[in-house]
């Protein structure tokens, strides 16, 4: 029901850009009542952006003095807060400062907008699903992500449709030719811009070894950045790589919520991202790290 649904009876998702303003007419608009916020099983693109949208809209209504009157609730299909451990203690304290109801392991599995209603499904100790309908004033929805169809339907693809890459050197594991990079590749890393900035001049020169007749000669860390904004003027700039290995790229804590975060996110990141990253002028992610195997 969600396909329908979006867009109206106070149903909506951030990730269909048009919706985006509907979301904050929303968070505006909404002074009591029940704000549920979700995020499927992975992969999706940027793991952090659902809890995006709730901590601003917690933030909005912390600041407005409407958040006691409303219950906000965070449904994850995953079984953690954040993949990533180091991670997950500075934001439960954003998820305890706005009382928001936590409920990992939960899967939304259908919507009735008209009705606002929202089923969940939960999978009990002896393996027995449950499903609970929950009714809601303002539903932000993550919805199930899967690979292209153009990608899924082709030898190139695994068995869950992405691009069969090597993890390290990006380069397809049946397939000496074909090199990958960004959402397509099935490498276990953070699917976000920063993850395709670090992978792509790895592939450009693991390329260009292979087509001079020698072997890939860099390895990809893994590397992914998602800075959490977890209210108005902070954010959690976080970074890393395979394994959950840290990969800070300033010099700061970065597990703390910061003012310098969120310039970094609003005002330096979106600057590189059309300035540099997109015109092949990237001076932060030369591969410098050679392939071992």
């Amino acid at each position: 029901g969600l396909s329908d649904a979006l867009g109206k009876d106070g149903l909506t998702s951030n990730y269909r850009y048009d919706l985006a303003p509907y979301t904050y007419k929303l968070a505006t608009n909404l002074k009591r009542g029940r704000a549920i916020f979700t995020q499927p099983p992975m992969p999706i693109k940027c793991p952090g952006a659902p809890q995006k949208a709730m901590y601003l809209s917690c933030s909005l209504w912390e600041k407005a003095g409407d958040l006691r009157n409303i219950n906000v609730q965070f449904h994850n299909a995953g079984p953690s807060l954040f993949g990533v451990k180091e991670y997950v203690p500075p934001l439960m304290e954003y998820v305890k400062r706005y009382d928001a109801h936590l409920s990992l392991g939960s899967k939304l599995v259908a919507v009735d907008g008209p009705n606002h209603r929202a089923t969940f499904a939960k999978t009990d100790a002896d393996g027995k699903t449950i499903e609970s309908v929950v009714e809601f004033d303002m539903l932000h929805v993550t919805p199930p992500q899967r690979a292209v169809a153009a990608v899924a339907q082709s030898s190139l693809a695994d068995s869950a449709g992405f691009v069969e890459v090597n993890a390290k050197t990006l380069q397809h594991t049946r397939f000496a030719n074909v090199f990958g990079v960004g959402d397509s590749c099935n490498t276990p890393n953070s699917k976000t811009a920063a993850a395709a900035r670090k992978q792509a001049p790895i592939v450009a020169v693991n390329l260009l070894s292979v087509m001079d007749g020698n072997t890939a000669t860099h390895a990809y860390d893994g590397y992914g950045s998602c800075p959490l904004t977890v209210e108005h003027g902070r954010a959690i700039v976080a970074e890393f790589g395979y394994g959950g290995k840290l990969l800070p790229s300033f010099p700061w804590d970065s597990t703390k919520p910061r003012r310098l975060g969120w310039v970094v996110k609003a005002n330096f990141l979106p600057w590189l991202y059309w300035n540099a990253m997109l015109k092949g002028r990237e001076w932060l992610a030369a591969p410098l790290e050679r392939h071992q195997d």
